[in-house]
């Protein structure tokens, strides 16, 4: 299994990798599929400035404000769901 890693600095920029997807990601929210499970981000402004799914890598900047992990095999795709349907009021 290859390694995941996450480097925050000052809560504004972030390196990521073992990354395997992007699930969803707009200025307020990003969830990530990581080799350990999914990657709950959190804040504003946000922006991808990397992304080499390749390489398994993501950057992200924008001011970070919470960060949560869901075990592989959680329902994550619900809460994309609810993200879905505010987007589309």
């Amino acid at each position: 299994m290859e390694e995941h890693s996450l480097t925050l600095n000052n809560r504004g920029f972030m390196e990521l990798t073992g990354i395997n997807n992007v699930n969803l990601f707009d200025e307020e929210e990003v969830i990530l599929e990581t080799r350990l499970g999914y990657l709950y981000i959190k804040g504003q402004s946000l922006h991808i400035t990397m992304l080499s799914l390749e390489e398994g890598k993501v950057s992200l900047e924008g001011t970070i404000s919470m960060l949560e992990y869901k075990a592989a095999g959680t329902d994550i795709k619900t809460k994309g769901k609810n993200i879905l349907t505010r987007l589309l009021k």
